[in-house]
């Protein structure tokens, strides 16, 4: 269904390309359902959930059934989630979602993670999940959602910054569906605990160091540590172990 509206700079609505009486009619019905289903969707389960992950888990299923029901292609989801952002949501996000791509749109994400079984959801928060639905590299292989259903303790969100931005470093230019689903999540071990392993050395590094000027350049040297780290494993062929992070963090510190 081509279902495209507007809005112009008078805030009046307004209808792209030559469409029908008839049209014109189911697209207007369709939004009058938006504006009376999205404010009360929302709020029944802000209510339930707060602005938790389940949250957007819910609304995930929700949205996936508007899609459904007004047989919404993916080519047109994200003028859709749009349109429910323009027209009907009394919510209030000020995120910049992009013009251009649907990733990183607020209903987007909620759909997509509605698509993941509930124990793989409630592994994560809801900045967590919007770190790595922001980043289509690093969820391309959708393998990452078993490996986090496996992982027997939540994740730290310090922790997982870091993994997301070394996982990103090291997926560069790599075509993971070569690796056994074995090989892959030791690459995700392996990276998640070179990133646990920062976060305690510079905690200790601060608590020893606690004027030193390079707590304040801590973005700067977090990623030069990891590219060491990926340096060092390449050049000597060895893993990634507390050698190679312990060597790599005081090149970092320098």
């Amino acid at each position: 269904m081509n279902h495209v509206v507007s809005l112009d700079k008078d805030g009046h609505l307004i209808y792209k390309g030559l469409l029908t009486a008839k049209e014109i009619a189911t697209i207007d019905e369709i939004l009058n359902a938006l504006k009376e289903e999205i404010p009360q969707i929302e709020s029944d389960l802000e209510e339930t959930y707060g602005k938790t992950v389940l949250y957007r888990y819910y609304l995930g299923k929700f949205l996936g059934e508007l899609l459904m029901k007004y047989n919404i292609s993916v080519a047109e989801r994200r003028r859709f989630w749009d349109e429910i952002k323009t027209f009907a949501t009394q919510e209030t996000r000020i995120r910049d979602e992009g013009a251009n791509s649907v990733t990183r749109s607020f209903y987007e994400q909620c759909y997509v993670l509605s698509q993941q079984d509930l124990n793989v959801v409630q592994k994560l928060s809801a900045r967590q999940w919007q770190d790595l639905l922001d980043r289509v590299g690093n969820r391309e292989d959708e393998r990452i959602f078993q490996w986090i259903k496996n992982k027997s303790e939540k994740i730290r969100e310090d922790d997982w910054r870091e993994f997301e931005k070394g996982l990103h470093l090291y997926l560069k230019n790599k075509d993971t569906s070569v690796f056994t689903d074995e090989e892959l999540f030791e690459v995700y071990d392996s990276i998640f605990e070179m990133s646990k392993y920062w976060r305690i050395a510079f905690k200790q590094f601060s608590k020893d160091f606690p004027k030193s000027d390079k707590i304040k350049s801590k973005a700067r040297r977090s990623k030069k540590y990891q590219e060491t780290c990926f340096k060092l494993k390449k050049e000597r062929r060895v893993p990634l172990d507390d050698d190679v992070f312990s060597e790599a963090f005081e090149m970092a510190m320098k």
